[in-house]
C-alpha cells in the first residue's frame, strides 16, 4: 500500500484542478438551467425553448394610444438562455475592473444602471472571457418572447400576471428608485422583474415592424438608436405592458435603464434549427373577391380566414344570409355554413373547412384575430376578468362563515358556446 500512496495523492490532485480552473459553470442533466459562477457571484440562466408567437400589439397587449409596437407579426426563434435576473452592482463589480465600477457598493442586489448600451457591451465581453461562454444582449424578439413567458404563456399583459404591481416596480410603487432583485413574483418560467425596476438595454438597432420576419430576427440593419424593453422605476402601469417598445442613444446612461444577459449555446444538444418561415398571410380568390387567411403558429399549424362578409356569402351561394351585423354573414346553421365551404373549396380548388370553435378560440387566444363585438353596455372583458380574480380571492374566506360566490364568465367565451352559434361570425380555415 506504501508504495501506491503517491500514485493515490497524484490522483487526488487531478481530480482538484477542475475545481480550481479560472472557468466555473455547473450544467444540470435537464439543461434547462446553468449556474454559472463569476467571481464568487452566481449567474442563473433560464433556457427558452424555441418556437414561434406573435410579437407586438396582441389583443391582450393592445393599446390604442402606442403605435410603434404595430403590426403584430409572426416571430420564429431558436433556443437560448436568459438570465433569471437583471445584472446586479454585485456581479457588475465581479465583471468590471476597478476604474470602472460604479459606486453604488452599498445596494449590492440593486440592478446596475446609468450603464450606457457600449459599457454593457463590454461587459458581456468580459464576461465572456471569464467565463468562457457566448454571453450577449438579448435581441428584442428574445426578451418579448421570454417576458410572455415563453412556450408556457398565459398571455398576461404584464410579465406573470395581468395585476402590475403584483410582478413590477413601476411609479408610484417603487418610489423613484431601484429595487433588489427577484422581490417580486416571476414570470411563467421563473424571470424576475421583466415588468418594472429597470428597462433593459438589448441587442437591436431600432426599427418599425414588418409584418414578415426572418428566423431569429436581431432588428432594423441601419440605424442610431438602440432598442431599450421593459418598464422601470419611472414609468406607469399604463405605459409598461409588454409590448412597449423604447429607444436611446447607445451612450444614454440614465438611473432607469439596466439590462439583463442572454446567450446561446453553439454545441447544445438539444438544439433545434429553425427552420424556413412559412407565409404569415394567405389570399384565396373567391369569384373575383379575395378572402384573407392568417397563419395561426402550433404544433398543426393552419390558415383562419377574415369574417367571411354578406356580399362574399351571397355571391358563393346566391342567397342572402340571415343576418347582416356590421356587413357580416351571421345566423347561418351549421350545415349552410358546410355548403358554403364546400363551394368555395370547389371555387379556388383549395381545402377550405368552417373554423371550429377550438381553432376560433386558439387564434383568439394567440392574439390572431380580434375579441367579438360586445354591446355597448355590456362590461369590458378586462373589468370582467379583475371582477372575476376578486371573487377567487375572497372565496376561501366567504366559505368560512357559509357564503358561496358567484364566479362570472369571461363575455369573450360566452359568444363562442357552442358549435351551433348561429350568430358566431363565419370564419374559414386552410390547411
Amino acid at each position: 500500500m506504501h508504495k501506491y500512496r503517491y500514485l493515490i495523492i497524484l490522483l487526488f490532485l487531478l481530480l482538484l484542478l477542475p475545481l480550481s480552473a479560472k472557468r466555473q459553470f455547473s450544467m444540470p442533466d435537464s439543461l434547462r438551467t446553468l449556474l454559472i459562477d463569476v467571481h464568487g457571484v452566481s449567474i442563473t440562466m433560464q433556457r427558452v425553448e424555441g418556437g414561434s408567437f406573435v410579437m407586438g400589439a396582441t389583443s391582450d397587449q393592445y393599446d390604442p394610444d402606442t403605435y410603434t409596437d404595430k403590426p403584430a407579426h409572426l416571430v420564429f426563434l431558436s433556443p437560448y438562455y436568459i438570465a433569471t435576473t437583471e445584472v446586479t452592482n454585485r456581479l457588475w463589480r465581479a465583471v468590471m475592473n476597478e476604474r470602472e465600477m460604479l459606486d453604488l457598493s452599498g445596494y449590492p442586489e440593486h440592478p446596475v444602471s446609468f450603464v450606457s448600451w457600449h459599457q454593457a457591451q463590454v461587459f458581456v465581453r468580459r464576461l465572456d472571457s471569464i467565463t468562457g461562454m457566448p454571453f450577449r444582449l438579448p435581441t428584442e424578439a428574445e426578451w418579448e418572447f421570454a417576458a410572455r413567458g415563453g412556450e408556457k404563456s398565459q398571455h398576461f399583459r404584464f410579465a406573470g400576471a395581468n395585476e402590475a404591481d403584483t410582478v413590477g416596480w413601476l411609479f408610484p410603487i417603487a418610489g423613484q428608485w431601484t429595487h433588489p432583485v427577484a422581490r417580486k413574483q416571476p414570470n411563467e418560467i421563473g424571470l424576475y422583474d421583466m415588468t418594472g425596476n429597470v428597462a433593459e438595454w438589448c441587442q437591436d438597432l431600432y426599427g418599425p415592424y414588418q409584418l414578415s420576419t426572418r428566423p431569429d430576427p436581431c432588428g432594423a440593419d441601419t440605424g442610431s438608436f438602440r432598442i431599450v424593453r421593459g418598464g422601470s422605476y419611472d414609468n406607469c402601469i399604463a405605459n409598461s405592458h409588454l409590448s412597449v417598445r423604447r429607444w436611446y442613444e447607445p451612450e444614454t446612461a440614465v438611473g432607469y435603464i439596466g439590462f439583463r444577459v442572454a446567450l446561446t449555446l453553439p454545441n447544445d444538444p438539444m438544439k433545434q434549427v429553425v427552420t424556413e418561415e412559412p407565409e404569415l398571410t394567405r389570399k384565396v380568390r373567391l369569384k373575383g373577391r379575395r378572402l384573407h387567411f392568417t397563419l395561426v403558429p402550433g404544433d398543426e399549424p393552419y390558415y383562419i380566414s377574415e369574417e367571411v362578409s354578406a356580399a362574399l356569402w351571397k355571391q358563393i351561394t346566391g342567397l342572402e344570409p340571415p343576418d347582416k351585423e356590421h356587413g357580416k354573414a351571421t345566423g347561418m346553421p351549421l350545415p349552410e355554413r358546410v355548403r358554403f365551404a364546400e363551394l368555395c373549396s370547389r371555387i379556388a380548388d383549395k381545402p377550405l373547412s368552417v373554423a371550429t370553435l377550438a381553432e376560433i378560440d386558439s387564434a383568439l387566444a394567440k392574439g390572431i384575430i380580434p375579441p367579438p363585438r360586445q354591446p355597448k353596455r355590456q362590461r369590458s372583458v378586462r373589468a370582467t376578468q379583475r371582477s372575476r380574480k376578486t371573487r377567487e380571492k375572497l372565496s376561501p374566506w366567504a366559505e368560512l362563515i357559509g357564503v358561496k360566490i358567484k364566479h362570472t364568465d369571461d363575455p369573450i367565451l360566452l359568444e363562442y358556446k357552442g358549435d351551433a352559434n348561429e350568430k358566431l361570425p363565419l370564419r374559414l380555415v386552410l390547411r
